[in-house]
């Protein structure tokens, strides 16, 4: 039996019934990455609008705070909230699976956004600069690069008996010194994970008290005015440009990403919005590809039919963004190419690829 509220697409790979990885899933944790990916291609296609098709305005500049308050310190969260599981296994095994499931992606996808960037005389940079990509990631794929860094780090640390508390602890430290203004060097990137890692501890310190498990027993009538509320908090901080300010980076993060979990509780006791789940399942592909297809539309849109309706932009956009890299995903399967996202291991006998 396959999970419910999951559709056709999300099973396109292999029956659940098949799968470990697949039936340990933890379906509120979908309609959260779910709601994270959706706010990441929505995010996405504002600032690919503004300044062309959509002026910037303080209504425009408050929803794309808003945004991003606290959109990519959920999926750090999530993250963590996950990686205890990956602490019992072998140090090789679990390595083996980042490089496959997210280093691999973060190359193959830098490399093909930008050599499409280059092919529309959109890149400021030559293809031979590509390399650079080992040190340096270039434009969303940053996330892909800090995490993989974060995971490996945080899993060492729990390998040598470090606890969890203390893990969260050093992260804290660590994004505290931005306050005052601690230099890391050079590297772009260390100032990347100092200010994201602390969401990757958080999400490990909740597992440990199976924070989703007891948000899952909350009555439904709670949990929706407790997401309208942590939501409509973050927008009133954006109104007045909190959100700019370093002392409120963290409590605003955190009170989004308690909303988003608190929505996604609803969510998935509503089991009507299954395609919010597909989202989450399907979050890597979506993330990797979509930009690809937002600007594909904006180009097409703006100077093919030359429509330059922001509204029309933000809908079609957005809806192709999601649903185009969904599309693509499906195609990859049908046609068995499914290291264009990631590589698999060897499937097990018993199991084989089932297309719904």
């Amino acid at each position: 039996m396959n999970p419910p509220g999951i559709s056709a697409l999300g099973r396109a790979t292999v029956d659940a019934s098949c799968t470990g990885a697949q039936s340990q899933r933890i379906a509120l944790i979908d309609y959260a990455k779910g709601i994270g990916i959706f706010l990441v291609v929505f995010g996405h296609v504002l600032r690919g609008l503004t300044g062309t098709v959509l002026q910037e305005n303080a209504l425009t500049q408050a929803l794309d705070q808003w945004i991003y308050a606290f959109h990519m310190p959920l999926f750090f969260f999530l993250s963590g909230y996950l990686a205890e599981r990956s602490v019992s296994k072998p140090l090789g095994t679990v390595v083996s699976s980042k490089l496959r499931a997210i280093a691999y992606p973060y190359f193959l996808w830098s490399a093909i956004q930008e050599t499409l960037r280059h092919l529309a005389g959109i890149s400021d940079q030559p293809l031979s600069s590509l390399w650079r990509i080992v040190y340096s990631p270039i434009l969303q794929f940053w996330f892909l690069y800090v995490l993989f860094a974060v995971s490996l780090v945080y899993l060492l640390l729990r390998k040598l008996k470090v606890p969890v508390a203390v893990c969260f602890a050093g992260f804290a430290l660590l994004f505290a010194s931005e306050f005052i203004d601690l230099s890391l060097g050079p590297w772009p990137v260390l100032y990347m994970i100092r200010l994201n890692a602390v969401y990757f501890a958080l999400g490990a310190i909740a597992s440990g008290v199976d924070w989703v498990g007891r948000l899952q027993k909350v009555q439904r009538s709670i949990l929706l005015p407790s997401a309208f509320l942590g939501f409509s908090l973050i927008a009133l901080a954006a109104i007045v440009n909190l959100t700019s300010l370093e002392a409120w980076l963290f409590p605003l993060a955190v009170l989004g990403i308690v909303a988003s979990l608190s929505l996604a509780a609803y969510l998935e006791d509503l089991q009507r919005i299954s395609f919010l789940q597909t989202w989450g399942l399907r979050s890597l592909e979506i993330f990797v590809a979509h930009t690809i297809f937002t600007a594909a539309t904006r180009i097409v849109l703006q100077k093919g039919m030359n429509l330059n309706q922001p509204v029309i932009h933000i809908i079609v956009g957005t809806a192709l963004g999601l649903g185009a890299s969904l599309l693509l995903y499906r195609l990859s399967v049908q046609l068995r190419i499914l290291c264009l996202f990631r590589l698999q291991p060897p499937p097990a006998s018993s199991c084989s690829p089932k297309i719904s």
